[in-house]
């Protein structure tokens, strides 16, 4: 009898909150939540839309409302023949094609995080850009550095977020506007920022603390013993970045598309990526492809752009004293290079800022082709806290 009551009061609440919802400038409403669920069943209401409660006048995403969002329809049962999965070479077309529909919005999103980077990269030395100087305090080259890591700390959690979200509508083939898309991503910084530093934290963990340990054994000598030591811990490193690659292959999608918060969606991505219900076109295999590809497009803009300018000076290069004197020019920022250097690093960010998006939008079309593979109760109970 307790049950019934404490039931009845709770769909009494929900029927009392009348919310507002605002689709492409238009608002409907006010609605209960009941009304809410209806249309969310049906497909009217998306998690991307806007709402606001009547008592409140923020307007929010409707997947922050507490429950009414799970994570996308998914058959009942996984079914047995499973469609053939698109091949990399149709992931990267149909990214295009979603790239061409708002490339504004992707290309200034994605500057918004390629400026810090490129800042935080001008003041090496290297670019003589700023002067050396033998101070220890706080000098030019210290504060820039700090203000751009402090604004790419800031802005990355954001940039993700925003990249999810234009990568959604654009395929939904719905207008992607700027400004809305940023003003719906820092809802979910909170998330996002949790979810990026236990992700970057453990990369960061596994790259750094073998190399400080392999620091004080080269300083003890070089024995035998050692150098066992100093392989293994070079190999160990490598295969705990390769692990860490595959469980957190979709941390982003899970989050964002699926509404997962911290462990919730590093569980997830785990399951997809490790998927093995297909012979063929495995998201793990898929991923790794991407993630070459987009790795050595990096290596090969950075070489294409530097190296126009930076060619006749190597050509000069007869001796392996000349070679010497380069590198000190380089390490000095030597007013003779300079201008080439920038302009090489320039090149380089803006480039990569064009294709970056691309790789995400790939990502965004494999996380949903994983989840096909798995049913709706198969992904609830995985998203589940322990």
């Amino acid at each position: 009898m307790g049950t019934s009551r404490g039931t009845c009061k709770r769909l009494n609440s929900e029927n009392d909150e009348q919310w507002w919802v605002r689709v492409q400038g238009r608002e409907y409403g006010p609605v209960s939540r009941a009304t809410l669920r209806e249309w969310q069943s049906e497909g009217r209401l998306l998690p991307v839309n806007e709402v606001r409660s009547l008592a409140d006048g923020t307007w929010t995403d409707a997947a922050q409302i507490p429950g009414l969002f799970a994570p996308p329809p998914l058959p009942a049962i996984a079914p047995p023949n499973l469609p053939a999965r698109r091949t990399v070479a149709q992931l990267l077309s149909e990214s295009w094609a979603i790239y061409r529909r708002a490339f504004l919005p992707f290309f200034l999103s994605t500057l918004f995080v390629a400026a810090p980077m490129l800042a935080l990269n001008l003041t090496s030395n290297s670019y003589g850009i700023f002067r050396a100087t033998e101070s220890s305090g706080i000098n030019a080259s210290n504060l820039t550095a700090l203000l751009a890591f402090t604004w790419l700390v800031v802005a990355w959690p954001l940039y993700l977020a925003s990249v999810q979200l234009a990568a959604l509508a654009a395929r939904e083939q719905r207008k992607v506007r700027l400004l809305e898309i940023w003003r719906r991503a820092v809802n979910f910084f909170p998330r996002m920022a949790l979810l990026s530093v236990l992700v970057y934290g453990s990369y960061f963990f596994w790259c750094v603390m073998p190399l400080v340990v392999l620091s004080g054994l080269v300083g003890g000598g070089l024995t035998l013993l050692t150098i066992f030591l100093g392989v293994l811990l070079l190999v160990v490193p490598l295969a705990m970045l390769a692990r860490l690659f595959v469980n957190f292959m979709f941390w982003q999608q899970s989050a964002m598309i699926s509404g997962l918060d911290g462990p919730a969606a590093l569980r997830e991505s785990k399951l997809l990526a490790r998927s093995k219900r297909r012979r063929q076109g495995r998201p793990l295999w898929h991923g790794i492809i991407l993630a070459s590809i987009w790795g050595g497009l990096i290596l090969v803009i950075g070489a294409l752009c530097e190296l126009p300018w930076a060619l006749p000076h190597f050509r000069e290069l007869a001796t392996p004293a000349q070679a010497v004197d380069l590198v000190q020019k380089l390490n000095a920022g030597s007013s003779s290079l300079q201008p080439v250097l920038i302009a090489g690093a320039v090149v380089s960010s803006i480039c990569s800022a064009l294709l970056r998006p691309l790789f995400a939008i790939a990502f965004v079309l494999l996380y949903h082709e994983a989840r096909a593979d798995f049913s709706r109760e198969e992904l609830e109970e995985v998203s589940k806290t322990n």
